[in-house]
């Protein structure tokens, strides 16, 4: 089963619906503690962030398995293309 990663607040009706179908890691608080967020995405496959999450290299470079990064709002400037 595809393990995603939430690091940003998210609607928990909508993080139930995702559980249902996939391992979800979902921590608000990854957003304020880079060193945690990337130990998590070793086994990630996917990344929903909001605005705060800076996507950098070093976090794509952490996660092998990742196949898409979700972002909940408008533009890509937090996310390292």
């Amino acid at each position: 089963m595809a393990f995603v990663i939430i690091s940003e607040f998210m609607d928990l009706d909508a993080v139930n619906s995702l559980k249902e179908d996939f391992d979800v890691l979902y921590d608000p608080e990854l957003v304020d503690d880079p060193a945690k967020l990337l130990a998590a995405m070793k086994e990630a496959d996917a990344l929903i962030v909001r605005n705060r999450t800076q996507v950098t290299a070093e976090v794509l470079k952490a996660a092998p398995n990742l196949k898409v990064v979700g972002r909940l709002g408008v533009g890509l400037d937090n996310i390292d293309l």
